[in-house]
């Protein structure tokens, strides 16, 4: 009972008391002596009597808080034994993990599987076919030149023939943590003195000639390989690889690596596929198609050089998207000074800092890139982005070159039929 109350009644007792002396010495004939005595004894009783009940009142409710309190130390007791029942059998999991990849890892190496190995000759095979037969075609209409320099195309069939395909891995981070959650691979071919052969180097050529399609799809497939091996080693691993229109509508080459993904569907959680924001938006019938085929196996997507914020969420959810990778001064400007807003079913006006609840709210997650600086992180953490990419977090660096030699296909595999070109 507040303060207040008690010395409203104790008030109320005082001039309950006042009022029967002054009857008793005006009606009663009592002396004003008497009168007095008698008025003070009854405002003691009642105070009394209110004290008592007070008392009683304040030792019920202490007793309640004290038996809701042993209750609610009772539950936290129970959840507490679960959590060690749960932690216990998950240690127990873990162990029984680490014994399996232990005796995997003390097994004698056995070749792989006979249509494994076919698969993967099959698609190879394929892809070193098309690029000599393409070749040849560029050579027959140029002419004979035997004196001629090696040229950019040479380069590149020669480093996708001696297997000098390099898989370089940028980490994503979690925000704010920081930690290592998944990678960007980058596929990188290298000259016959080990350098690192870039993109601009040959890409005009290869547009040129018509070579991009087989280039990519020999790129994609490595990338691919590669973090199957990964996975095989932490499970933890989930690696984006950039895949192209073209190769979701290569009837030549997306069956056949359509095979060799649901054969090893076990790895649909480590390889994100990721395609351009315009490459998206502009698919055609036949890439949604395929699309969704790898959906369907598991396999998830990521949309990366996004260049507009008002992107249709549902339209990324019903395709399989699940990342959605926006340059962080973009996302900045564009949420923050801008207030562009995605589309979505959501009427109501969207603040900044939410439209990565909206996005989580369709099952994908805002992946903020190009972030090189503590100003760029402060800000995308106001706006509560779960993950971030950038130089600030680390540089693509190589893999080993012992992981890149057990992924190697023999040597020569991708210009064996050169020959009979």
């Amino acid at each position: 009972m507040p303060l207040i109350t008690h010395a409203l009644l104790y008030a109320g007792y005082a001039l309950l008391a006042l009022t029967t002396g002054l009857a008793l010495a005006q009606v009663g004939g009592s002396t004003p002596g008497e009168a007095t005595i008698g008025a003070l004894a009854l405002f003691c009783a009642l105070a009394i009597t209110h004290a008592g009940l007070s008392a009683a009142h304040a030792a019920g409710a202490v007793g309640r808080t004290e038996k809701k309190i042993k209750t609610d130390m009772d539950k936290l007791r129970a959840a507490h034994r679960e959590v060690v029942a749960e932690m216990d059998a998950m240690g127990d999991r873990i162990d029984r993990i680490d014994n399996a990849v232990t005796e995997v890892a003390h097994r004698a190496v056995e070749p792989p599987r006979e249509p494994e190995i076919k698969l993967i000759d099959r698609i190879v095979d394929k892809l070193g076919r098309q690029m000599d037969q393409r070749i040849n075609e560029i050579t027959r209409i140029a002419g004979p030149a035997p004196s001629r320099a090696r040229g950019p195309i040479d380069m590149v069939r020669e480093a996708l023939d001696e297997n000098r395909v390099e898989l370089h891995l940028q980490p994503i981070v979690a925000l704010p943590q920081r930690k290592s959650v998944f990678y960007e691979g980058f596929t990188r071919l290298k000259d016959e003195n080990g350098r690192i052969m870039m993109p601009g180097d040959f890409m005009p050529a290869a547009e040129k000639a018509g070579l991009m399609p087989l280039i990519d799809n020999m790129l994609l497939f490595r990338c691919v390989q590669i973090t199957k091996k990964l996975a095989q080693k932490d499970r933890r691993v989930a690696i984006f690889c950039n895949i192209t229109p073209r190769a979701l509508s290569d009837d030549a080459f997306f069956p056949q690596f359509l095979d060799f993904l649901r054969e090893h569907r076990d790895m649909a959680g480590a390889v994100i596929f990721e395609l351009p924001q315009d490459a998206f938006e502009a698919r055609t019938s036949v890439e949604a198609r395929a699309m969704a085929k790898l959906a369907d196996l598991g396999y998830r997507f990521s949309i990366d050089k996004v260049t507009r914020l008002d992107i249709d969420i549902v339209d990324l959810e019903r395709a399989g998207v699940r990342y959605f990778k926006v340059p962080g001064k973009l996302l900045i400007d564009g949420l923050i000074h801008e207030g562009v807003r995605p589309k979505s079913s959501i009427t109501r006006e969207i603040a900044a800092n939410d439209v990565a609840a909206v996005f989580i709210r369709y099952g994908i997650d805002i992946i903020a890139e190009r972030i090189e600086d503590e100003a760029s992180v402060a800000d995308i953490l106001e706006l509560e982005i779960p993950y971030a990419q950038g130089h600030l977090f680390g540089a693509p660096r190589a893999i080993k070159e012992s992981l890149m030699e057990e992924t190697a296909p023999p040597p020569g595999m991708f210009g064996r039929e050169r020959g009979a070109a």
